[in-house]
């Protein structure tokens, strides 16, 4: 196997994984004492458990008004944002570069990049479609829905057909506006209020529908597109 080609694999697996380490050291030593239990708790909870933003920001609201009220409520926010957008960021970019190893896998890989190919193929038709299927993968990363973050919405955005680029600005845009979104309304209306509406078992289940009709639609289409080209050539 050719050397350059092993070291590109490397550091495309290993450069978020590093830089999600100097990040984490670089709050480790700038942070206070007394917040860096509640940012932790937040990075963690968000990067491995089942809970979306819309659950975890009010609840990192109520502890920081409980710490300190809302006297840094302006940092408190800022630090909210960063650490969400940070993590959809970086689970993104792990996931633009390394999804194509599963391509590898003989059957996976050919239904992924049947995928690819076909949503690429009616998006390369249509800037309006380009356009409006940008603005609905930056709209699902932003609203309050379980899977809505950057891992699940980068699967959606590649599946779809878009640009790795763009499916990353969609990331971006969507995670600033939906955390800063939650953040802002936490502090000013109410994090209970959040917790009612979202933490759940009925909104979870509404969330989980919607995510399984988004790949479902997408599978759908591709699946009755190569039914039809085999069709026609026999």
């Amino acid at each position: 196997m050719d050397r350059r080609y092993v070291f590109k694999r490397l550091t495309l697996f290993f450069v978020p994984i590093i830089v999600s380490i100097i990040f984490i050291v670089m709050a480790y030593l700038f942070l206070p004492d007394e917040l860096w239990p509640i940012w932790g708790l937040l990075l963690l909870s968000y990067f491995i458990s089942p809970f979306g933003r819309e659950v975890l920001i009010p609840l990192t609201v109520i502890a920081l008004l409980e710490l300190h009220g809302t006297l840094f409520m302006g940092q408190d926010i800022f630090m909210i944002v960063v650490t969400i957008v940070f993590v959809d960021v970086m689970c993104s970019i792990f996931l633009l570069w390394n999804l194509d190893l599963l391509k590898h896998i003989p059957k996976i890989g050919k239904w992924i990049e049947g995928l690819e190919r076909f949503g690429k193929s009616r998006l390369k038709r249509s800037r309006w479609k380009r356009m409006g299927i940008f603005a609905m993968l930056a709209a699902y990363v932003a609203l309050p829905f379980q899977g809505s973050n950057g891992a699940a919405s980068t699967v959606i955005g590649l599946f779809a057909g878009m640009k790795k680029i763009r499916v990353w600005v969609a990331i971006w845009a969507g995670s600033i506006i939906g955390s800063l979104t939650i953040s802002v309304l936490s502090f000013t209306i109410g994090q209970h209020l959040f917790l009612e509406l979202f933490d759940n078992v009925a909104w979870k289940a509404i969330s989980l529908i919607i995510a399984a009709g988004i790949f479902l639609y997408l599978f759908g289409n591709y699946y009755k597109h190569k039914n039809k080209v085999q069709k026609t050539q026999h």
